[in-house]
């Protein structure tokens, strides 16, 4: 048996305890801690001062006494492609761009309803048109898909695409079987203690539907997921903080099974008509991440609708 002298032994202890310090240090380094905004439905356009209202938005974004590390964009970012010419479409995502690289921050994308292109012009569907459906948003944002991921910190953020074209060539809120089975197997790479966000554009929850119609109305696919339980019978075993969703336009959350459901409002309010239902402003999401824990707010920017 090999002997070690008593100052050999402190030499040990402290030389463990130095390694361990460091360690811990440079764990405690790679802690999470950041903020991100979430934009959602800006449906800019040349009429009603949308355009001023979108710039007006991003400086109060860019004012932000912590600057974003990036921006979850939440869709319906114009006014609209599906049912208008060529012309008008192109007019209106030059517009988006415009003001979008004015935020001077990295942007992920969910897909609106309003981004979808020639569901119907001149009375019929463009099905032969090349940037039929979702291809003139993939090439106006740059991206080669509608749905993906990305790592910050050690938080993972999944942009999911929930806008269904019926064949009747008009949308609703789902989630194809292609990306259920791309979610799936990220689900399955993703260790279950990684903290989540989700981003939607139709919500998974919401009680919107109860606000506008009655308690006891039925939600259709016009304004939820019709599959969002098939979706939260998916993460539920998994470290999700957040699911940031837009469309309806308003502020709420729904908080289930310790998953919350955050819809954020609109920097459009009532599509630049005032506040939404006369009580929720024009605004954005701002979160702010430290360690596992996730806050957010919402800002109201001080659009005047110009009605």
């Amino acid at each position: 048996m090999q002997l070690i002298s008593r100052r050999q032994a402190i030499a040990s202890s402290v030389g463990a305890f130095g390694s361990a310090l460091v360690a811990a240090e440079a764990s405690a380094a790679t802690k999470a801690n950041f903020t991100f905004v979430h934009l959602t439905d800006m449906h800019i356009q040349p009429e009603l001062g949308a355009t001023e209202g979108v710039h007006k938005a991003f400086q109060a974004v860019k004012a932000l006494p912590h600057k974003p590390a990036f921006g979850l964009v939440g869709g319906d970012l114009v006014m609209d492609a599906a049912f208008v010419p060529r012309s008008r479409a192109d007019l209106v995502y030059f517009l988006w761009r415009k003001e979008a690289e004015t935020l001077g921050l990295p942007l992920h994308y969910s897909i609106g309803n309003h981004d979808l292109y020639a569901l119907s012009v001149n009375g019929k569907p463009a099905l032969d048109d090349p940037d039929y459906g979702k291809a003139l948003w993939r090439k106006r944002i740059g991206v080669d898909q509608s749905y993906g991921s990305f790592d910050y910190q050690g938080w993972r953020f999944v942009m999911l695409d929930t806008v269904g074209i019926t064949p009747q060539y008009s949308w609703e809120g789902s989630i194809s079987d292609t990306q259920m089975q791309w979610l799936d197997q990220l689900l399955r790479d993703t260790p279950r203690t990684t903290p989540m966000v989700f981003v939607t554009h139709f919500p998974i929850f919401s009680a919107i539907t109860q606000y506008t119609e009655g308690t006891t109305a039925k939600p259709s696919a016009g304004s939820l997921v019709k599959n969002g339980k098939q979706f939260r019978e998916m993460v539920e075993k998994h470290n999700v903080k957040a699911v940031f969703q837009g469309h309806t336009h308003v502020v709420e959350e729904i908080n289930y099974l310790g998953v919350r459901y955050i819809t954020g409002g609109a920097i459009c309010g009532d599509w630049w008509k005032g506040p939404r239902l006369g009580v929720h402003p024009e605004g954005f999401v701002v979160a702010t991440v430290k360690d596992e824990e996730l806050s957010w707010r919402y800002v109201a920017y001080g659009w005047q609708a110009r009605t």
